[in-house]
């Protein structure tokens, strides 16, 4: 099994990654969060908390998103104490 981009055709490639950088709430240009969150060596959960927190302004389900990451705190809290 290859990485993504060795199982993808140049068009999917590009497409996905037209899709990807069009996104106004991917926006990039003061630094990568996942560049961050490898600077602070956050898990998998801390990583999706704060990508959502950074982002639900810029998607327009703000409700809706945090209700995701309050969901997903609890489920972190739960996990933490196992």
């Amino acid at each position: 099994m290859g990485n993504l981009r060795s199982n993808m055709t140049d068009e999917e490639w590009d497409e996905l990654e037209s899709k990807v950088l069009n996104n106004n709430h991917y926006d990039n240009s003061k630094g990568s969060l996942y560049q961050f969150a490898e600077d602070k060596d956050l898990n998998s959960y801390e990583f999706d908390i704060v990508k959502r927190v950074v982002r639900c302004r810029k998607k327009g389900n703000f409700i809706q998103d945090l209700e995701k990451t309050k969901f997903l705190i609890d489920l972190y809290i739960n996990e933490y104490e196992i």
